[in-house]
């Protein structure tokens, strides 16, 4: 067992302590052993104090300085570390507080070269003083009894110990125990964590001891800290494993998808599934919560909460949290879980329903607008049915626009839209709307039914008469007829395109006008009926009287030709040309060319003789009717027209 007084600094006993016999400045003393004795590689704690005149004061900007005499003299130890020297800095160390008037000072590893005299300096401001008058000397002495081991050197003690708070700023100490000769130890910190990366680092060293201050963070975790105190070049050291506890944080992972997942937005294909992760590190363990009971199917495991989603449909894509809390905070994070879908209920917006239709006026604009619901947003294309579906009508937008409408755009119409997961299609009817026009008239008497191409109708009285009129025009116009009467008023007389009369009388001739009109507009045009007169039986009892006279007095002047005729054959030639050159001034000729317009049944047709003269049958005859007495002028009458036929 190692024996204290062996190994003990010898202060020679026959040392003195330096008592300020010599008095030349009076008030300045220094009380320290005058010689000291350390083993070469151990270390010694040489104690002293000092003193300044009575009235005097030390600054705490005073520095103390240890020098070893010599040429020149050598700074082995002072408060102001610029001062010392490479040789001994870090060996030599002044450990007494000199505004207190203490000047301790060690040294520890000692060398050979170490050995001589010692004197103190003090500086404060521009004073200073040397107390060369208490020198003290230091020998070193090479003795392997005096070797420090391992076994005998106290381990170094770091405190406080216990947990630490992420964020919170902490100051460990770590203390060295004296080894048995007394001396202190070189200290130095370390471990698996770089020192000077921790967090607001800083060290502080005095003597036997070194304090650093830091930040703690979650990555120092479970980390070893250790203080290692080295005594002339044997070492002895202690660890303490870093205790952190911090707020949750959270990682987000997903999988199980054939999407894309980045800046916490998942976009997924509708009918995928998916599992969406969230893993929490805290200490103490965090609460985590992850949409428990809003019906969303999660597995739970200690740190952490998988959110599962099968056969994901639009409603799915929302936003969803996670939510982490302990005792130091809470954290959270979200994914925007986006589903694409194909094109879908595609409407248009002039209709609501599928085979939807639509009017417009023809000249009017007309613009069809159509949307569809899809994810990605759908390319939306129009055309007309019966048309090449792959030359699409030009449209901007879903937006086709007609600036001026005809008959010709009227039709089916479809708007196809369409993504990268599918196409969908909406149909819609344009339906052209415009006023009556091409107005035609039928007509139908008992001779036949015609298409009326002039502007009047003829229609025997008593016959029927039916007149139509037809209009293109949609939607489909109102016919009705109307009368024009002698008095100039205007009468409608039927409310339909058809106007029947089975009885037509003289009071049904005139003007018709076929009028037309649906909420377009409207339209006319005019037609003139003229009714022929029948004859009545008296009527045809006097024609047939007179028409008689008039054969009578035909059939004599026929006979009175045919005499002249004769008597002229029998004339001489130049008698006949005479009559012929002259005739009676106050006679009409009248030409007239007989043919019997029947045969009586029992007359067989005989050739002519060859004989005679082709001219045979041509008479003519001069009847005088300048003698005759006139007859009064009957009323005029209107124009009858009949047939008489010989019985």
């Amino acid at each position: 067992m190692w024996q204290p007084h062996v190994f003990v600094v010898l202060f020679g006993l026959l040392s003195l302590y330096g008592k300020g016999a010599d008095c030349q400045h009076p008030g300045y003393t220094l009380n320290a052993h005058r010689l000291v004795w350390v083993a070469s590689g151990l270390c010694v704690e040489i104690p002293c104090t000092f003193t300044v005149p009575a009235g005097s004061t030390l600054s705490t900007r005073v520095t103390g300085i240890w020098k070893r005499k010599g040429t020149p003299d050598i700074v082995v130890a002072s408060t102001e570390a610029s001062m010392v020297s490479e040789g001994t800095k870090g060996r030599f160390t002044l450990t007494g507080k000199v505004q207190e008037g203490d000047c301790s000072f060690s040294i520890s590893n000692a060398q050979p070269a170490d050995q001589g005299e010692y004197e103190f300096r003090i500086e404060d401001g521009s004073d200073g003083y040397s107390y060369s008058q208490y020198r003290l000397s230091v020998s070193v002495t090479d003795s392997p009894s005096n070797k420090i081991k391992v076994s005998d050197l106290p381990e170094p003690t770091i405190s406080p110990g216990g947990e630490l708070i992420a964020g919170k700023p902490i100051t460990l100490t770590c203390t060295a125990h004296p080894a048995p000769q007394g001396c202190k130890g070189n200290i130095t910190w370390g471990g698996r964590i770089k020192m000077t990366k921790l967090y607001n680092y800083k060290q502080e060293d005095q003597a036997g001891k070194s304090i650093i201050s830091f930040t703690p963070s979650q990555r120092e975790h479970n980390s070893p800290l250790t203080c290692t105190v080295t005594y002339s070049g044997v070492s002895t050291n202690s660890s303490i494993t870093l205790k952190v506890q911090y707020s949750p944080s959270i990682k987000i992972r997903v999988s199980g998808y054939n999407g894309t997942y980045e800046n916490k937005s998942l976009t997924i294909t509708e009918g995928d599934s998916v599992n969406i992760s969230c893993y929490v590190k805290s200490r103490p363990m965090a609460d985590i919560s992850c949409g428990e009971g809003q019906g969303y199917n999660v597995i739970k495991a200690p740190r952490e909460r998988v959110l599962v989603l099968q056969n994901v449909s639009v409603a799915d894509g929302v936003t969803y949290t996670c939510l982490a809390r302990n005792t130091h905070g809470s954290v959270s994070e979200t994914v925007s879980v986006t589903v694409e879908y194909a094109p879908r209920s595609s409407f248009i917006s002039n209709c609501t329903s599928e085979g939807c239709r639509v009017e417009a006026i023809e000249g009017t604009s007309l613009s069809l607008l159509c949307s569809a619901e899809s994810n990605p947003p759908a390319n939306l294309s129009w055309a007309k049915t019966g048309q090449n579906s792959t030359d699409p009508l030009n449209s901007s937008s879903g937006r086709l626009d007609v600036s001026h409408v005809t008959t010709d755009n009227g039709g089916d119409y479809m708007c196809r839209a369409r993504n990268k997961h599918g196409n969908s299609t909406v149909s819609i009817t344009v339906v052209i709307l415009y006023a009556p026009r091409g107005l035609t008239f039928n007509y139908c008497a008992v001779n036949g039914c015609f298409v009326e191409g002039n502007s009047s109708v003829k229609v025997q009285e008593g016959n029927s008469l039916y007149l139509r009129c037809d209009a293109d025009g949609n939607p489909v116009a109102n016919v009705s007829w109307v009368k024009q009467m002698q008095n100039g008023t205007i009468t409608q007389i039927s409310l339909t395109a058809q106007l029947n009369v089975t009885n037509v009388t003289a009071e049904h001739g005139g003007n018709y006008m076929c009028q037309t009109i649906n909420r377009i507009g409207n339209t006319s045009k005019s037609i003139s009926v003229v009714v022929i007169k029948t004859l009545t039986k008296d009527k045809i009892h006097l024609e047939g009287f007179m028409f008689g006279g008039i054969f009578v007095l035909l059939l004599a002047a026929i006979t009175a030709v045919l005499v002249m005729r004769y008597k002229k054959k029998r004339r001489p030639p130049e008698e006949v040309e005479g009559s012929q050159r002259s005739p009676p001034n106050n006679y009409e000729v009248v030409y007239a060319n007989i043919k019997r317009k029947t045969r009586e049944p029992n007359m067989d047709p005989s050739p002519p003789n060859e004989g005679e003269s082709p001219d045979k049958d041509l008479q003519y005859v001069t009847l005088d009717f300048s003698k005759l007495k006139p007859k009064s002028s009957p009323e005029p009458q209107e124009t009858l027209y009949t047939e008489v036929k010989r019985k």
